[in-house]
C-alpha cells in the first residue's frame, strides 16, 4: 500500500480487524494509493468516492477503510443499518439517513459529526449507483460549511486501484466545480461503466 495520511486520521481499531482488510485488499488484487494532506490534520474534511457505479464500491472501500484503519464518516441508506449488519456499518463510520426527506440531509449529517474531532466524511456524489444526469452539491455545501477542501477518491476497476487524489478547494460555482470534478473522475473505470 502507497498510501500516507496525518496520524490523527487513525480509527485505531483493533490490529486483527487491520489485519482482515489488508488481507481482502490483498487477495482481490486492490491498491491502495496516494495521501491526505497534513494540511487537514485534526479538522473534518470531505472526500468524495467516485465513480460510483455497484455495490462492489461499498466492499472494496470498507476493506480499505479497515486495512488502513482510515476514520471516515459516511452516510447509508437508513434501511441498511439494520442487525449485525448495521452495527458493522457504525461501527465503520456509517450514519443512516433518510433518502426520502432530502430537505435536512446535509444539516442532519453536519449535526450527527459535529462532536466529532477529526475524520474524513465519504461521499459518493452521484448519491446513486444507477446513471444520473446530474450529480448531488451537497457535498460543496458541506466542504464551505468545514472551510475545507474536498479530496477526490477514485475507484479504477480496470487497474484495481483506490486513489486518494488531489483536492479540490470549491469556487461557489457549483455547475463549474462539478464540471471540473466529472472531467478529472472521466480517467477511472467503474464496475459498470454503462452506470457513470
Amino acid at each position: 500500500m502507497n498510501f500516507k495520511f496525518p496520524d490523527s486520521y487513525k480509527a485505531n481499531r483493533p490490529k486483527p480487524f487491520q489485519w482482515l482488510g489488508k488481507i481482502l485488499i490483498k487477495l482481490s488484487g486492490w491498491k491502495i494509493k496516494g495521501q491526505i494532506s497534513d494540511l487537514y490534520e485534526n479538522k473534518k474534511f470531505v472526500a468524495i468516492v467516485a465513480p460510483h457505479t455497484s455495490n462492489w464500491d461499498a466492499v472494496v472501500g470498507l476493506a480499505a477503510i479497515a486495512a488502513v484503519d482510515l476514520k471516515v464518516y459516511f452516510i447509508g441508506k437508513h434501511t441498511v443499518f439494520k442487525g449485525v449488519l448495521g452495527k458493522f456499518m457504525k461501527y465503520m463510520g456509517g450514519i443512516p439517513v433518510d433518502r426520502s426527506k432530502p430537505g435536512g440531509l446535509i444539516k442532519d449529517l453536519l449535526r450527527q459529526v459535529e462532536d466529532k474531532k477529526n475524520g474524513l466524511i465519504g461521499l459518493a456524489p452521484e448519491g446513486t449507483r444507477s446513471k444520473v444526469g446530474e450529480w448531488k452539491t451537497g457535498f460543496l455545501r458541506i466542504a464551505r460549511e468545514l472551510n475545507s477542501g474536498v479530496v477526490l477518491v477514485s475507484l479504477d476497476f480496470l487497474k484495481k486501484e483506490l486513489v486518494f487524489g488531489k483536492e479540490f478547494m470549491p469556487t461557489g460555482d457549483d455547475k463549474q466545480d462539478i464540471l471540473n470534478i466529472k472531467e478529472y473522475y472521466n480517467a477511472f473505470t467503474p464496475k459498470n461503466p454503462s452506470n457513470f
